[in-house]
């Protein structure tokens, strides 16, 4: 089909996609690298809410659910207004840890 929005895939095991904003598009890690960001900035509480807010945008197509659920955004920013910053970090690693583990997972040949 000309035209076709959705690109050709060829198989190739390095190949990772993702449905964001309508279409399905070569994996970034754009999620990655703003959760680690999240982490490494514990201290600027006001960064940390828009770094999970913006996650939450992003749609995660294996969980049927945003990247970062409005429950978890919660839960990090009570730690970290509470001073609990170890407390929001483990959230996160563990969080991010079940993430990318979402990247090993083979491919389904149809």
């Amino acid at each position: 089909m000309a035209g076709s929005p959705l690109p050709e895939h060829h198989d190739d095991p390095n190949d990772r996609l993702v449905f964001r904003r309508g279409k399905l598009r070569a994996r970034e890690n754009d999620e990655v690298r703003m959760m680690r960001e999240a982490v490494a900035h514990l201290g600027d509480l006001q960064r940390v809410k828009g770094l999970l807010l913006e996650l939450g945008r992003f749609y995660n197509p294996v969980t049927n659910a945003p990247v970062v659920a409005a429950d978890l955004r919660r839960r990090v920013v009570d730690l970290l207004e509470a001073g609990d910053a170890e407390g929001a970090r483990a959230l996160l690693d563990a969080h991010l840890a079940e993430y990318q583990k979402m990247d090993d997972r083979p491919l389904l040949n149809s």
